[in-house]
């Protein structure tokens, strides 16, 4: 009886400890997909579409770079972007404009994050939900 006993504490003691293990995962998870401020959002993306190549640096103090090569075209650009609501942003004036993106009424590029399993941002622009997407470089520039 007793080796009954100690059999059934050990799968108690282990069905606690792997929930225990399910919660704390979940809770890490949780915090990174919940996570839309500068910092988590920050990061380099890109659109690659027809004879368009846009590279954009979105820095976490608010500023970004961007680069857009079209029919081998290069131009250059820099300015600000702001985050509005939880995942909504738009960009200064200085934004290049790719094809297919529509700017707000003040003539502003504007468009929304997602994040693809909760971890991977993905930077729409619009019109929302079809624009044009840029997807973060998870490695390398």
């Amino acid at each position: 009886m007793v080796g009954i006993a100690k059999q059934r504490n050990r799968r108690l003691v282990r069905t606690a400890e792997l929930g225990f293990l399910a919660i704390v995962l979940f809770a890490v998870w949780y915090a990174a997909a919940a996570n839309y401020d500068y910092g988590a959002l920050a990061g380099v993306y890109v659109l690659d579409q027809n004879t368009q190549h846009c590279l954009l640096a979105l820095h976490p103090d608010r500023t970004f770079t961007e680069e857009l090569v079209y029919s081998g075209e290069v131009q250059r650009a820099a300015g600000t972007w702001y985050r509005y609501g939880q995942a909504h942003v738009y960009f200064s004036h200085e934004f290049l404009r790719v094809s297919g993106q529509e700017l707000n009424a003040s003539g502003e590029a504007h468009g929304q994050f997602d994040k693809r399993l909760g971890l991977f941002p993905v930077l729409t622009l619009a019109p929302l939900p079809d624009g044009p997407r840029l997807r973060r470089r998870l490695v390398g520039r």
